[in-house]
């Protein structure tokens, strides 16, 4: 990727390419091997995955678990309802970006930190995904 002339406008990218990701997963996509790059990890924010998960094909794996579940237990989608707020990005290197943000779902609060890598073509894929989960704050 070449260097970036406009952070603002970069980091918009960025943010949209998160709320899409997002978007699949709100809808049960399984196919979500577009979203990682190959060597992708990932700590998902379940007690039954505390480990970290290696490969794009393992992270997708556990995600299509997920979405058998939610598919169990919920009519249709949307599945979660993912809110973003505060989201930040800090440029890391050239293609590398350092994203947080916080998720508001359900009755739950989530953070998220994404080590995301530009492609040649210019989409960003996630690199590294951190995820954790928190009660609501109190009203």
């Amino acid at each position: 990727m070449q260097a970036m002339n406009n952070p603002v406008a970069e980091a918009a990218l960025v943010q949209a390419a998160l709320q899409a990701f997002l978007n699949a997963l709100d809808h049960g996509e399984d196919a979500l091997e577009g979203w990682f790059t190959p060597d992708a990890t990932m700590y998902f924010p379940f007690r039954n995955s505390q480990a970290l998960v290696h490969g794009r094909e393992a992270i997708v794996a556990r995600f299509a678990r997920m979405n058998a579940q939610l598919r169990q237990t919920q009519a249709a989608p949307p599945y979660i309802g993912f809110g973003m707020r505060d989201f930040r990005v800090e440029w890391l290197a050239p293609g590398w970006a350092l994203v947080t943000a916080l998720f508001t779902f359900a009755d739950q609060w989530g953070r998220r930190t994404l080590l995301l890598r530009a492609e040649d073509a210019g989409a960003w894929r996630i690199h590294h995904l951190h995820a954790s989960n928190l009660p609501a704050p109190p009203a």
